[in-house]
């Protein structure tokens, strides 16, 4: 029983030499994807009126089977080191953020399956936490808080160039358009909506120039906007490259500390 509870514990914490996500912790992410694709087309009314008791079985089934992993992490949670032994390490394990969210994520496969509580079930998006229990998942989050970290002065130049643009291009296209289009582009802060829409690449249409200078200024402001968000991109790729770098680089003078050992 011991021996069980321990594989049980290695397969849960990716206990593997070259890191790679075990078999459980994959059974679970595929898990919490399709629990959530579910909780999300479910609330088509068509879809729910036609498949519903289908839908609602399979989430029971769900539910069952993330009772049983929290039932194993309840289980093997002593032989963490942080939790502690015995019944005690079990009690700190119910009370981690980590659990708690498995508590909130089952909940609603069992008291939300009807009525308005299906609502409840968006808040299984929570379980996708679990998979950063995964060394590679970690790693990749790792990386992009070093990225944040080491780039944190270009991101805010970027961030201030951004929001500059917004600003100018609001303003010159109320001085071009208020005048005109009162009701869409008559205030500062409704431009600034058009602005962020144009900028954004998104351009929903609701709100768009008809004169020759406001048209000049749209068309300057898209081209600047491209800026506004590939300068963000290329300095997120930047962190990404020096950070894999550094890793790449510590573990090869990792081999080459151990080769000479070896030697």
């Amino acid at each position: 029983m011991n021996e069980l509870r321990l594989r049980i514990y290695k397969e849960i914490i990716n206990d593997s030499p070259d890191g790679r996500t075990s078999v459980f912790n994959k059974i679970c992410g595929v898990t919490i994807f399709i629990s959530i694709f579910f909780a999300v087309i479910v609330t088509e009314n068509s879809i729910d009126y036609q498949f519903g008791d289908q839908i609602d079985l399979l989430d029971w089934i769900i539910g069952g089977l993330f009772c049983v992993e929290y039932f194993c992490r309840l289980w093997v949670a002593p032989l963490e080191k942080k939790f502690g032994k015995g019944w005690r390490g079990v009690l700190r394990y119910m009370v981690s953020p980590m659990a708690i969210i498995d508590v909130i994520a089952i909940v609603p496969s069992f008291i939300g399956v009807r009525a308005e509580l299906k609502i409840l079930r968006i808040i299984r998006l929570l379980r996708i936490l679990k998979i950063g229990r995964s060394e590679k998942f970690k790693q990749s989050i790792y990386h992009f808080n070093y990225a944040l970290r080491s780039k944190s002065q270009e991101l805010q130049i970027s961030i201030f160039y951004t929001v500059l643009l917004l600003l100018i291009s609001s303003t010159f296209m109320y001085l071009a358009e208020s005048s005109i289009q009162p009701e869409l582009l008559g205030s500062i802060p409704r431009c600034l909506w058009w602005s962020i829409t144009t900028v954004s690449a998104v351009g929903y249409g609701d709100s768009i120039p008809v004169t020759a200078v406001g048209k000049t200024i749209a068309s300057i402001t898209s081209l600047m906007g491209i800026a506004a968000i590939a300068i963000p991109t290329g300095i997120l790729a930047s962190g990404f490259s020096e950070s894999i770098g550094i890793e790449d680089k510590n573990k090869n003078v990792s081999n080459d500390n151990e080769l000479d050992t070896n030697i």
